[in-house]
């Protein structure tokens, strides 16, 4: 985004701001540019305000652990994957974050600068202030045809309030039973009449605490590295005195003879280090936003701004200390090099600094906002115009420590230091000065950019007992990816490494500045036929660069009576692949095993500017049932058939199939040391399952009673076995995804059910709430060495049933009124189930909560 674009946009906003009209409060339906039409036709959630609250949930992002169409997504940081603390989102249907298009009041987000492990881009949803949320609407249907590029699975859209009258002050406290930590909250909404319109303003503030895994029994044992402070004698040795004196056979691994003193752990012939109680489960975050929405009134049209900001500081974000210098593992110490008390050379399995020394913090700091300006012409009584004009921006500065190659090299030689005469010893580390140790320590430094200017125009009205939408929409999206000197790379064109990070362990990345506009343009109509029918045919156009989709969808609803309706659509989507999966290049941390069944992290993952669109075929087709005036009954039967899919290519297949690929590099002792991957179209993809909802309120005597179930049922998940097979145009045999957790394909976690269930009782000011929640247990395909099950795993990952208990009281005094909140989250404090997964945590982080019982603590005031 130009600087001035962005000059003219808020010269725009800041002119209309003051001149123009107050609209009034819109009733919204994402299923429709058409409120109306669509009501009932298409499947949608809505959650309300009030309803989110009840939840009793910290953040946005775990309204994903109550969404049985939610599956695999990221609602909690995982420290291990390197690249997402202090972001969220949610994905539907168990498939990929581009599949889900995340919409604020309708108008499209930025994705975030930084794109996920498999170079997505995905909204940051984290941007959201909770106080200021009216509602969530969720559109489990392809929705192309309306938005654009990324609704395959459906579309979810948060809005906020457009109007609200008078002050609310929401305070929030949620801490662990069995472990310290805690959330606190604080959020203030006001509203009212100013400048001759509108306002809405809304602050808040929240404060996470960190929780390190080593504080959970067993959720990072096996986070276990080889890479501790070992040595293989190359020849044999004798070493006179000194803490490595004895006698040595050629080819015998020496430990470190310090070792479990310096906190390592003697396991076989290696000294090892237990890295994983080093990362934090929840890390200490400071969370900022802001909200105003604002109206004015005009004779001639209606205009409205909305602005978001959000600022996101993650503070400790511990790592491992100086990751294990990787490097080393093709070369040879030799005699008085790095302090060597060996006459022969020896090869080095250690980190320069290791298990005696602290974890340095990876501290990120995330920037976004969302602007928005809207403006509604009456052009006749039957007839409106809309055009809006958004900006928004994703910025993530992240700072990951590492150890500076050449320095290390220099050092290891007795060249290190300000002065350039010191040794590092790799063979006593703690006997290395506090001078040495800062020189050589670095970082991987990146600013991650993401930005997004679209214009929308929309045609409204009727004619001939037809309602109708045209419209159009244009898009300018930008990506900047700046990494510092040290942690640059480079690729030549048949994608080898020319030039590495001056780094021993992270890998960098290659510096990106691209952009790309979309134009589209759409129609909706929709006629009523007899009272009992209504049609709805929809369309749009959208080209991007060189690459051009037209997407039709035809939906239907059918009233049998006023208390049996039959639905049903069928359509075509589809997503674009994102410009960091086309042009940018990283060496990531990944989760691979090698044929000896060593971990290894360090993968490269080149960008493939050949990608085209993914595209999808969806059908529905369901029902909904008012039983009696009681109870109501909704089931619908839904299908994706997704071509084109737009895969990471996954190391871990490439090694299965051939370990001595020449994408896979390793040294002269045959070890492991780099994974080359990048990104190709998948064959296909073919999802189908149903959704069930049923919901019961009763007025009694004793109070009212709200309790609705809601379960999602995966049929098929077929994706094709050789993970890779689109890569190269080969057809595959397709395997069926549903109850397993896939640690070898881009789906991850798909338990065959979840279930939920909602019970409310109201009684006078009293509101009391039981919620459920059911996940299916599923099986996890992954070998599983005989050291894993001697500690308990299995390769089947327990089903999951946990229940929430709430109670609020409602107060009335003279200046308004107060609710005080009390709320047990997994009640019965069950455990996540254990999940073989080394090396990363010992549970599913898309699916599970590892924190057990949580006591939650509200306050809310209304003046």
């Amino acid at each position: 985004m130009t600087s001035r674009i962005l000059h003219t946009f808020f010269i725009f906003s800041f002119v209309i701001n003051f001149l123009f009209a107050q609209e009034t409060e819109e009733i919204i339906s994402v299923a429709s540019y058409l409120e109306s039409s669509e009501l009932n036709a298409s499947p949608v959630d809505v959650i309300s305000g009030e309803e989110f609250k009840n939840l009793r949930v910290s953040t946005v992002a775990e309204l994903s652990k109550y969404l049985t169409i939610a599956s695999g997504s990221n609602f909690q940081t995982n420290a291990l994957d390197g690249v997402d603390q202090g972001m969220a989102n949610i994905t539907l249907r168990g498939m990929d974050h581009a599949s889900t298009l995340v919409l604020i009041n309708k108008k499209r987000q930025t994705h975030s600068g930084t794109p996920s492990d498999e170079g997505e881009g995905y909204i940051d949803i984290n941007i959201i202030p909770e106080i200021a949320l009216s509602r969530i609407e969720i559109l489990k249907d392809g929705a192309t045809s309306l938005y654009g590029s990324d609704a395959v699975a459906g579309v979810i859209n948060f809005q906020t309030y457009q109007q609200f009258n008078g002050i609310r002050i929401a305070l929030g406290s949620q801490k662990t039973s069995n472990y310290d930590q805690r959330d606190d909250s604080l959020g203030a909404l006001f509203g009212g009449e100013a400048l001759g319109g509108n306002y809405v303003f809304a602050l808040s503030t929240l404060n996470k605490s960190p929780l390190n895994a080593s504080g959970i029994p067993k959720f990072a044992e096996l986070g276990l590295s080889g890479l501790g402070n070992s040595f293989k004698v190359t020849q044999n040795d004798s070493v006179v005195s000194g803490p490595y004196a004895g006698d040595y056979n050629k080819n015998q691994t020496v430990p470190d003879p310090n070792c479990v003193d310096n906190g390592g752990i003697l396991a076989g012939p290696r000294c090892k280090f237990l890295y994983g109680e080093r990362f934090n489960i929840v890390n200490d975050e400071d969370h900022q936003k802001g909200y105003l929405h604002f109206t004015r009134p005009s004779s001639k049209f209606d205009y409205s701004a909305t602005v978001l900001m959000a600022k996101i500081d993650v503070n400790d974000n511990p790592q491992s200390p100086s990751y294990p210098a990787l490097s080393y593992l093709s070369k040879q110490i030799f005699p008085g090099q790095g302090g060597s008390p060996f006459n022969v050379p020896v090869i080095w399995y250690g980190r320069p600094l290791g298990s005696a020394f602290p974890s340095p913090n990876s501290p990120k700091a995330i920037f976004q906002y969302h602007f928005s300006n809207r403006l509604i012409f009456d052009i006749s009584q039957n007839v409106d115009f809309e055009l809006s004009l958004t900006a928004s921006e994703h910025k993530n500065k992240h700072n990951r420590p590492d150890t500076i190659e050449s320095r290390f090299e220099a050092a290891i030689l007795g060249q290190g230091g300000p002065n350039g005469n010191e040794q590092w010893n790799i063979f006593s580390p703690l006997e290395n000065s506090a001078t040495l140790i800062d020189y050589i320590k670095g970082s991987e430094t990146s600013i991650k950019t993401g930005s997004l200017i679209s214009l929308d125009g929309i045609l409204r009205g009727q004619k001939n007992g037809a309602n109708f939408a045209l419209g159009f929409q244009f898009n300018s999206e930008d990506l900047q990816i700046n990494y510092s000197e040290m942690s640059r790379v480079a690729f030549d064109s048949t994608g080898k490494l020319t030039k590495g990070a001056d780094l021993l362990f992270l890998g960098g990345g290659t510096n990106v500045d691209t952009s790309r506009n979309k134009q589209a343009v759409f129609f909706e109509a929709n006629k009523n036929f007899g009272g009992a029918l209504d049609l709805i045919l929809s369309g749009r156009y959208e080209r991007l660069n060189n690459e051009s989709s037209f997407d039709p969808k035809f939906s239907f609803k059918y009233s049998f009576s006023s208390d049996f309706l039959l639905r049903g659509s069928i359509g075509t989507s589809f997503t674009a692949p994102s410009m960091a999966q086309m042009f940018s290049s990283a060496i990531r941390l990944g989760s691979v095993r090698d044929i000896d069944d060593s971990p290894f992290v360090r993968l490269a993952v080149l960008g493939n500017p050949h990608l085209k669109p993914a595209t999808s075929e969806n059908i529905s087709l369901g029902f909904v049932w008012n039983v009696n005036k009681e109870l109501n009954l909704t089931i619908d039967y839904w299908a994706i058939n997704y071509k084109d899919r737009i895969e990471a290519e996954s190391a871990q297949v490439l090694l299965n199939t051939n370990p001595y690929a020449t994408s896979v590099t390793r040294n002269q002792f045959g070890e492991l040391i780099a994974v080359s991957t990048s990104y190709f179209n998948e064959e296909k993809t073919e999802i189908n399952g149903i959704d069930a909802e049923m919901n019961f309120f009763k007025v009694t005597r004793y109070g009212d009673f709200n309790y609705s179930i809601k379960a999602t049922q995966f049929s098929e998940f077929l994706t094709p076995a050789d993970h890779d097979a689109g890569a190269h145009g080969e057809q595959s045999i397709m395997v069926n995804r549903v109850g397993k957790f896939n640690y070898d394909a881009h789906t991850h976690s798909l338990p065959k059910m979840r279930l939920n269930t909602f019970l409310s009782w109201t009684i006078n000011d009293w509101v009391m709430g039981m919620n459920t929640r059911y996940v299916e247990g599923y099986s996890n395909e992954r070998q599983i060495p005989a050291s894993a099950i001697a500690l308990g795993y299995t390769n089947y990952v327990k089903s999951f049933l946990v229940h929430d208990f709430s109670v609020k009281k409602s107060y009335q005094f003279s200046l308004g009124q107060m609710e005080i909140g009390l709320g047990i989250i997994n009640a019965f404090d069950k455990k996540a189930p254990l999940l073989y997964d080394a090396p990363d945590f010992s549970f599913d982080t898309k699916v599970h909560d590892p924190r057990g019982q949580l006591i939650n603590l509200t306050a809310e005031f209304n003046l």
